[in-house]
């Protein structure tokens, strides 16, 4: 049973390395095992779903941090359509506006999709 336990502190140890490590090489170098081991460890269930799980979140605290600086970005933007500058001027205003017609197509597919489930409950 010890063993076990060793195993698992080992396991949440190395998730770390493998969060920002750019190879698995690199990941078991710095953990200390062979890349054999790490990949044995990688074909666990548990331990892949932990690591999923923590790169989830890694991932979610980027997307909020990108997120909180929108309006920063959208200011900044806005900012370079005055400049004196018309490749610049025209580079915005041409990323603005690629920009706002994604949104408006993500915003109508989303609309779509959630029309497409209602109608879906409401023949069950």
């Amino acid at each position: 049973m010890k063993d076990y336990d060793k195993k698992q502190r080992s396991q949440q140890k190395a998730i770390p390395y493998l969060l920002s490590c750019k190879s698995y090489a690199q990941a078991a170098k710095e953990i200390g095992i062979s890349e054999n081991q790490l990949y044995e460890w990688l074909r666990d269930p548990e331990f892949k779903s932990e690591l999923a799980k923590q790169r989830n979140q890694v991932t979610e605290a980027a997307i909020n941090i990108l997120k909180m600086n929108t309006t920063k970005a959208a200011e900044a933007l806005s900012e370079l359509l005055s400049s004196s500058n018309e490749v610049v001027k025209r580079g915005v205003a041409n990323d603005i506006l690629n920009l706002v017609t994604k949104f408006k197509e993500l915003q109508e597919f989303e609309n779509r999709i959630t029309l497409l489930e209602e109608t879906t409950r409401e023949s069950l």
